[in-house]
């Protein structure tokens, strides 16, 4: 009996989406036959920025400010915030947490495993940012320090939480989170040269593992390096990096922008404990594959193809580039085909990347009717 209920409401369901989809199907053609074009555009938009049945809505609220976000290297743990709120969630264990912030965050940076994060406050009295160290997953740390450093300058926290990294007056600095003591200035600045040394140099760290990655440079142009923290060996990476930012695949690979503008590689980053990380020649991109996330299938990625509307674009190695039929804001990459993404709405929404014959043939809709609008 059980199951003969479970049949019938499914197939109400499927029933029931098919007569809205063939409904819409015969307004849009209703409406491209009297000409009415931007009324078809509007409801074709409507139906490609919904969420699909299979999308998780982890947050319903559209913040004042815009979210920041970051994830664990093996992308199953994400932290981001809303105004003044932390919020942590563990994809894998379905495990969440958040956290009442003082103010709202100028940026966040987690720990490679996810469970603690650093934060930089805005000082609007006294200029630059202050610097927190807090718990992701339980409310075990709540560090401040008392150095105020540069806002957006670079930052980390360890995985056990016991220690910040950070960058002062052109120095490494590492602050332990369980103790009073002053920051120690942990190695000079001298250790990590710029490709423009004349200029001001930014840094910028990340976390693989136990040990660090850290950009130095300036606008477009950044050497990199590998920081070992428990021998204190500084090692060169790779030069000509255009963005200071790695993305995350797996836990002991990532990606990294090289090359120059104009002239961009996205070079695959391995690494494992204890040794210096190795990286490929990479592959040509264009501007808007700068920010790819690497999926299941081999050499595949996507993006935003940064247009307006928004859409993730599928892209694989030597092969093509597929729009694919959702409309949205911002996304960022999570495991598997997952992505986390900003719908229209403001939502926070994680979902994978599977589509109908239905989702691709309103897309096609859309494309006929914008190019009969454009004229």
């Amino acid at each position: 009996m059980l199951f003969f209920f479970r049949f019938l409401f499914i197939s109400i369901f499927f029933v029931s989406c098919q007569s809205r989809h063939e409904s819409l199907v015969s307004e849009i053609e209703e409406l491209i036959q009297k000409e009415k074009y931007e009324k078809a555009l509007s409801l074709l938009q409507d139906r490609l920025a919904s969420n699909k049945p299979t999308a998780e809505v982890l947050s319903k609220n559209r913040p004042n400010q815009p979210r920041l976000f970051s994830l664990s290297e093996d992308r199953t743990k994400i932290i981001w915030t809303e105004n003044k709120t932390l919020f942590s969630k563990d994809l894998v264990n379905d495990k969440h947490f958040d956290l009442e912030l003082k103010l709202r965050p100028d940026s966040i940076q987690s720990s490679a495993n996810g469970n603690y994060v650093s934060v930089q406050y805005p000082l609007k009295q006294y200029g630059g940012c202050a610097l927190f160290g807090y718990s992701t997953f339980k409310s075990s740390l709540e560090h401040e320090s008392i150095v105020h450093i540069p806002c957006k300058t670079g930052m980390a926290i360890s995985n056990t939480g016991d220690f910040l990294l950070y960058f002062f007056e052109n120095n490494l600095f590492l602050e332990k989170t369980n103790q009073t003591s002053k920051p120690e200035k942990y190695l000079s600045g001298e250790l990590f040269p710029s490709p423009y040394p004349k200029l001001k140099t930014q840094y910028q760290i990340a976390a693989i593992g136990n040990e660090y990655l850290v950009w130095s440079g300036v606008g477009g142009s950044y050497n990199l390096y590998y920081l070992n923290i428990e021998s204190k060996k500084v090692s060169l990476v790779s030069k000509d990096i255009v963005l200071p930012r790695i993305y995350y695949h797996n836990g002991n690979q990532g990606y990294i922008v090289g090359g120059k503008i104009g002239d961009l590689y996205l070079k695959e980053l391995n690494y494992q404990s204890g040794k210096v990380p190795t990286t490929n020649r990479g592959i040509p991109i264009v501007t808007r594959e700068a920010f790819s996330w690497r999926l299941t299938a081999k050499d595949e990625f996507v993006t935003l193809n940064q247009n307006d509307p928004n859409q993730p674009m599928k892209w694989k190695v030597l092969g093509k580039k597929e729009h694919l039929p959702f409309f949205i804001d911002r996304m960022w990459g999570v495991s598997g085909d997952r992505i986390v993404y900003e719908s229209k709405k403001g939502e926070l929404v994680v979902d994978n990347l599977s589509f109908t014959d239905e989702d691709y043939m309103i897309y096609d809709y859309f494309k006929k009717v914008k190019k009969l609008n454009d004229g």
